[in-house]
């Protein structure tokens, strides 16, 4: 059988988790119209017979001064050390290339580079012409794929270009193993998720989620969870009037994870300030973050 890795980058909000869970057909990364929702590499077992493919979902690359932004990029690039090829992302809908030709030309990694152009469903047919013309010229090397994630167009033209930079080996997981991550990692994801999506811009990227309690069994979970923020006022903000906003959140999550998981689960949230906690290593590495990844 063929079997191998394959990392995905790009900029944020191109649209790489939305991808990788379509390739899987199951959530493991969480979506949002957000930027920046990616904060860990998540890896992803794609099987089929003879084939499997190991997906990396990356942190989106940005230019960020906080110890928490270069760790994100870092990670993300870091992932590249292994990976049989590279998939990187380009939203279509953009008309501006110069970031992400910034981003290509700072990549340095000797294996094969997919371009996948995403959101094609957004762009029109004069916008795809020059969107394909311009990297054709930039990256003469670089194969170009057509894609949308949302639709889930072009995602065999993907594992099929995936596949055949792979050489024969064993599998590296067992055949029924989706990803790296468990239940307990994706709770504070989807916790993470819900803030982005009712909370303003500013306030969730400023927050992170640690857990107090995870307790599993057959047919149930208990979940105790904190959502730490960084100012009191953000405080204030997650619990809400009445602590209307803080059970809103809570619900919305846990009503997704017993989506996901088929499973009753009780979610208790509360909210602690965490002043800085973005640029304190310690801090970080309590939260989860800046810990040694395996090469």
């Amino acid at each position: 059988m063929k079997s191998g890795f394959a990392a995905i980058l790009g900029r944020p909000n191109v649209g790489k988790s939305t991808l990788i869970n379509a390739l899987l057909s199951k959530k493991i990364s969480i979506v949002t119209q957000k930027s920046q929702t990616t904060r860990d590499d998540i890896m992803g077992v794609y099987n089929e017979k003879d084939l499997q493919i190991v997906f990396i979902d990356t942190p989106g690359l940005f230019d960020g001064s906080l110890v928490l932004d270069k760790e994100m990029v870092r990670n993300a690039k870091k992932s590249l050390s292994d990976v049989d090829c590279l998939l990187y992302m380009v939203d279509c809908s953009v008309s501006d290339f110069s970031i992400d030709d910034k981003i290509l030309n700072s990549i340095k990694i000797d294996k094969p580079v997919f371009l996948l152009l995403n959101k094609i469903d957004l762009a029109n047919a004069p916008t795809m012409e020059k969107v394909v013309e311009h990297y054709s010229s930039a990256f003469p090397k670089y194969h170009q794929i057509q894609i949308s994630a949302l639709t889930n167009f072009g995602l065999k033209d993907i594992k099929d270009a995936v596949a055949s930079t792979f050489s024969e080996g064993p599998a590296y997981f067992p055949n029924d193993y989706v990803s790296d991550k468990d239940h307990s990692f994706m709770a504070k994801e989807v916790i993470r998720q819900e803030l982005l999506h009712f909370l303003k811009e500013e306030v969730p990227h400023q927050c992170a989620v640690g857990l107090d309690e995870y307790d599993e069994e057959d047919s149930q979970v208990m979940i105790k969870a904190t959502i730490y923020c960084e100012k009191p006022n953000q405080k204030a903000i997650i619990i809400g009037k009445g602590g209307q906003m803080i059970k809103k959140i809570s619900m919305s999550a846990r009503h997704e994870l017993e989506r996901m998981w088929h499973k009753h689960v009780t979610l208790v949230a509360e909210v602690e300030v965490a002043p800085n906690w973005r640029n304190d290593p310690n801090k970080l590495k309590k939260l989860g973050y800046g810990e040694p990844k395996n090469s």
